[in-house]
């Protein structure tokens, strides 16, 4: 049967590569072209096509159900869709369009194509009423996206926005004005009862941060704050780590287990909190009701970080460009084989790779940019292939960065892994502390005394702590155990613990008996819920305690590459590096001794 087909083109003015990244946000123009919900579940296993997902929703009055495919793009230039029918009046549709630079001008030419092929006859005039909508939805849609380009225009994604409850988003909002800067208060329920739907069903407090020019851990506390408000509610993902996309949603830490799957990549992944597990936040129900619905759940706007996807048949070639930008990148394939790409100004003209069922050959492939990359699949299933960025800034709160806030701890005490479920992170800082002295004050200056004299003590590095993005973990006598994101913020940290303290020693009664001994490690660790709250195990933590057992009083004992940036700090001396066995560690460590001067 002869396919129904629909076209248009359109002249814009403004540069495809500034249209792009809206005319790509497939789940916003599926909103406003008037598409209905969709749900999605998983397809069988054992498929040979790329499809990875049903997707059931209705079109033109009828209810359907069609295989979604993985959309096909080449940035900034091309996108596609392929669907194919299981119930429904189509057999198969597709839409795509191409952008293409107006010689001579800024501007770029549109050219948008539909087509698709009914079960039946007498359903074609369905299909090319349903076509020619689709067509003329997406070419309004680029009309207004350019004006908003080009001439600054309002945003066409400025709608749908659900109704919210002005008495409860009041009452939410001075709520949390008792515990955040007013107006960070007034930012986040503003933005909380007007932000287009497709925002506010999926809050990512970091975002927000960076588009606001505030701090992005102030707007995350806040955001934190906001929940006791009653004006949000907190939601944690599970992120593919080569996709990047929520593979999981879920309301609490302990329904975290310890490995994710993404349906999409056909990958599964060991969960690092670091990386893996995201926070998200959404408007409370009593406040905004947002309609929990997808309209579409892939597309270029969900994966900017991946420049080409394309499906690559059984036995087949295809041939695609190399990313215009010198830097590298990765070759990625369904099922997890990958081969890495050096885009270079003296790399080869084209290449050709193989893609197996469990690797890519060559592993590594160096190119000029726009060269020619032929992907052959040599596998007996269809392959979504991706060329992606390696170098992605990600604007995700992990689930890690909220473990290091002191909100999130004092606030979501209850929120934890499972105990039985000890989850890692791929890097973070951990600093032990001593106070010496302190045992020979208990008998010499009476238990009350001295305890007083610890516990005040323990005030003054949870602040210097909290001040460089820590949180205090434990105390442990009078100990410290505290976590932080990077090593250099907990460098930092441990300098401010030093230098506050000195003056607390000064001033503080029987404080010139005690001084104050430190050790700061970097690397990974494991993150588990023990005695009620959440707790860091495993060989980083134990070598900071080993090298802060190390340190004299008044030092810090670290790694020398982790010092050097510090190593000419005027505050400081550092004594020469050293060689030291540490247990857990298979090789000698360089560290260096620091002290203020």
């Amino acid at each position: 049967m002869t396919a129904v087909r629909s076209t248009a083109t359109i002249d814009l003015a403004s540069a495809a590569k500034d249209l792009w990244p809206l005319l790509v946000d497939t789940d916003r123009m599926n909103r406003l072209i008037g598409m209905e919900p969709v749900r999605y579940r998983p397809v069988d296993e054992g498929k040979h096509e790329a499809a990875r997902f049903l997707a059931e929703t209705r079109m033109s009055g009828f209810a359907v159900v069609y295989e979604e495919f993985p959309f096909e793009w080449e940035y900034p230039k091309k996108f596609g869709v392929h669907r194919k029918f299981i119930r429904g009046p189509l057999a198969w549709l597709r839409m795509s369009w191409t952008l293409t630079p107006i010689e001579g001008s800024k501007g770029t030419r549109l050219d948008v194509v539909f087509e698709a092929e009914t079960k039946s006859a007498l359903l074609r005039p369905i299909a090319w009423i349903g076509g020619r909508r689709a067509v003329a939805g997406m070419v309004q849609l680029a009309r207004e996206v350019d004006k908003h380009v080009h001439d600054r225009a309002p945003s066409p994604f400025l709608e749908p926005v659900a109704p919210s409850d002005s008495v409860e988003l009041a009452a939410a909002l001075e709520r949390l004005k008792a515990h955040v800067r007013p107006e960070l208060a007034e930012r986040i329920a503003h933005f909380v009862e007007r932000s287009p739907d497709a925002d506010a069903i999926r809050i990512r407090p970091f975002e927000i941060a960076d588009e606001w020019k505030e701090p992005r851990r102030e707007v995350l506390a806040a955001m934190l704050h906001a929940v006791p408000a009653g004006l949000v509610e907190l939601r944690w993902a599970i992120v593919c780590p080569s996709c990047r996309t929520a593979a999981e949603e879920m309301t609490e830490l302990s329904e975290i287990g310890k490995e994710g799957h993404c349906q999409m990549c056909d990958i599964a992944f060991e969960l690092e909190l670091d990386r893996a597990v995201e926070a998200t936040f959404r408007p409370h129900d009593k406040v905004r009701r947002v309609p929990a619905q997808f309209f579409c759940m892939g597309g270029p706007a969900r994966t900017p970080h991946v420049l080409t996807q394309m499906i690559v048949a059984s036995g087949a070639s295809l041939e695609v460009a190399a990313p215009a930008e010198e830097g590298r990148y990765r070759i990625f394939s369904r099922g997890g084989a990958r081969a890495s790409v050096e885009v270079s100004a003296d790399g080869a003209e084209k290449a050709s790779v193989r893609i197996g069922e469990d690797a890519i050959k060559p592993t590594d492939v160096r190119v000029k940019p726009g060269a020619a990359i032929t992907l052959q699949n040599d596998t007996g299933d269809e392959r979504h292939v991706k060329i992606e960025r390696l170098a992605y800034a990600s604007a995700a709160a992990t689930a890690h960065e909220l473990s290091t806030l002191g909100e999130f701890r004092a606030l979501f005490s209850t929120d934890l892994l499972k105990r039985e479920t000890p989850l890692k992170v791929a890097r973070c800082a951990i600093l032990f502390s001593d106070l010496t002295g302190s045992t020979a004050l208990y008998t010499e200056v009476g238990d009350a005394a001295a305890f007083r004299l610890v516990d005040d003590h323990f005030d003054v590095l949870r602040d210097a702590v909290a001040a460089h993005d820590g949180t205090i973990v434990k105390t442990m006598g009078d100990a410290v155990m505290a976590a932080f994101t990077d090593e250099r913020t907990c460098i930092a940290a441990a300098i401010e613990c030093l230098t506050v303290f000195e003056a607390f020693r000064k001033k503080a009664k029987n404080g010139e008996r005690t001084n104050l001994k430190l050790g700061v490690y970097g690397g990974a660790c494991y993150v588990v819920t023990a005695n009620g709250a959440l707790d860091y195990f495993g060989s980083t933590v134990n070598v900071a305690s080993r090298l802060q057992h190390l340190a004299e009083g008044g030092e810090i004992v670290l790694e020398k590459r982790a010092a050097e940036s510090f190593l000419k700090d005027a505050r400081l001396t550092v004594s020469d590096p050293t060689q030291v066995r540490v247990k857990g560690i298979e090789h000698a460590l360089e560290v260096v001794h620091l002290r203020l001067r």
